[in-house]
């Protein structure tokens, strides 16, 4: 149910992947449009020529480089001194069914402490990264490198207090641009993000979008009728085609809650958050714009759902995406609620 008429998204990644690598692709979109599942799909229909490194931040504490690291390796503790042309033919012993399923870059445990130490500087991490893929170039294979929920790393700095952040996609650019070794791409839902990394990576030509948004109401329709959903016109005017929000409101049917109360309660806890956020601001218990700032900018979206990027633009709306109030979408410039239920959610606390 999830891919119903996702074709069009799943046809352009996978013209993307069939290509020589060449741009760095930003996946994006509203939160639980459907994102990481999606990429999930394009990869398990992927023939066995690619190698896909799938690395997620969500629920990752990763707060410094060294976290970072940690994130990006599946270090092989007890294995010696290997050259990179073993290790990456043992990531291909499995056979094809093993390529595909790879959550880190693979090193040897002796390797890591002499590339990683303290002393070392993050270009040897870049440099590893390199000659990993070039020698899975090298065995026939086309590798693919997948950072998700990448907004999460950045404020990560090296040790001389530069965002690592800029650095990676200028590895990204390296790779795909300048040498067409791997496919690279970020998935996020932060797109004040994405602007800031093509702003600071100068990622001008180097970078293009895939949006996966919320289905529009003829699908979204379709879909309702799969769950098994009666009152679709109820439905679409709380939830609309934020497929999350369906999961959400299927799980709480289950339960035996009728359509309706389900939606309410859903309703209520949307409201819930965007009052407990505003109450920590007005206590000082979280930092940020003050509740009065923030409450004159959702004011905007009381009467419309979408706004101009430069009608809202400025701290409250970066603090807004950042609380995964609003989404922004940057190819259209506009701004709207992250989904329907925050929407109706706003309008009812304001």
């Amino acid at each position: 149910m999830l891919f119903y008429n996702r074709e069009k998204e799943i046809k352009e990644m996978k013209v993307v992947l069939s290509g020589e690598p060449n741009l760095v692709y930003f996946v994006y979109g509203p939160i639980n449009s459907g994102k990481t599942v999606l990429l999930m799909k394009v990869f398990e229909d992927l023939s066995k020529e690619y190698c896909v490194f799938y690395i997620n931040f969500r629920w990752r504490d990763v707060q410094t480089i060294q976290d970072l690291i940690q994130v990006l390796f599946d270090v092989k503790y007890g294995e010696g001194k290997k050259t990179i042309k073993e290790v990456t033919k043992e990531i291909f012993i499995g056979g094809a069914k093993a390529i595909g399923k790879i959550k880190g870059i693979p090193v040897p445990e002796k390797i890591f402490e002499y590339l990683f130490g303290s002393a070392k500087k993050v270009e040897d991490v870049f440099r590893y990264l390199e000659r990993v893929f070039e020698e899975i170039k090298g065995e026939g294979y086309q590798p693919v490198f997948v950072l998700d929920e990448m907004q999460t790393i950045k404020e990560v700095v090296n040790a001389t207090g530069r965002p690592v952040v800029a650095g990676l996609f200028n590895f990204f650019v390296g790779m795909t641009k300048e040498k067409h070794l791997c496919h690279c791409l970020c998935a996020t839902s932060d797109c004040l993000f994405i602007e800031n990394v093509y702003s600071d990576a100068r990622l001008e030509g180097r970078a293009e979008y895939i949006l996966v948004d919320d289905l529009g109401k003829e699908d979204a329709f379709r879909v309702y009728d799969e769950f098994g959903f009666k009152e679709s016109k109820l439905v679409w005017e709380y939830i609309g085609g934020k497929f999350g929000d369906m999961i959400k409101l299927f799980e709480r049917k289950k339960r035996g809650i009728s359509e309706e109360e389900a939606l309410v309660s859903m309703l209520k806890d949307e409201k819930g958050r965007l009052e407990w956020i505003l109450d920590l601001i007005e206590e000082g218990l979280k930092e940020g714009p003050s509740a009065e700032e923030i409450k004159n900018v959702l004011e905007k979206f009381k009467k419309e759902e979408e706004r101009a990027y430069k009608e809202v633009k400025g701290k409250v709306l970066k603090f807004l995406i950042e609380e995964n109030v609003l989404f922004y979408n940057p190819v259209e410039g506009i701004v709207r609620p992250q989904s329907r239920l925050l929407w109706r959610a706003i309008k009812g606390v304001l």
